[in-house]
């Protein structure tokens, strides 16, 4: 059986979006917003994550690769945390995956580039109904009143030693 191969979505924080007017065939489009996106004018000083009047319309590229007349090349992202950790986390690793490729695509080594396949497979934990009876006999009412009568003792003992050396 053949498993499809699962590619996460990126994850770009924080983007200003480029809008691409009169471009040339040097300027590619690597990652585009959705018809609905928005960005906000107010920028850091916003109120409010929802549209407002004022706020400008979408789509917008968030990733350009620009080809030089020199054979150089620019990949440009237009967010600069998309590499923080939390957010590589958040995209399951796909923004470093994306950065590499990217970097891999400035020195020329297109079979380098890659998209890691993520397992399909999950191992779910099967417990019968009176181990779980158990676990909420002790997880509800045991351990809770265990841990009551080890601060009750606590209390008194200290009360015990206070009044002797009083």
């Amino acid at each position: 059986m053949v498993y499809p191969r699962v590619v996460p979505y990126v994850n770009m924080p924080i983007s200003q979006g480029l809008i691409l007017d009169n471009a040339t065939d040097a300027v590619t489009e690597l990652m585009t917003t959705s018809e609905s996106a928005f960005s906000k004018i107010a920028g850091y000083d916003l109120d409010t994550y929802e549209k407002e009047e004022g706020d400008i319309d979408g789509p917008f590229a968030v990733a350009v690769s620009i080809a030089c007349d020199n054979d150089g090349q620019i990949v440009w992202f237009s967010s600069s945390t998309f590499l923080e950790d939390m957010y590589n986390a958040w995209s399951a690793g796909s923004n470093s995956d994306l950065a590499m490729n990217a970097l891999s695509s400035l020195i020329g080594e297109r079979e380098a580039m890659a998209i890691r396949s993520k397992s399909l497979n999950y191992n779910y934990l099967s417990i019968s109904d009176s181990t779980a009876s158990l676990l909420k006999v002790l997880m509800i009412g045991v351990f809770p009143l265990g841990y009551l009568c080890i601060g009750i003792g606590v209390i008194l003992k200290r009360r015990r030693k206070q009044n002797e050396a009083g």
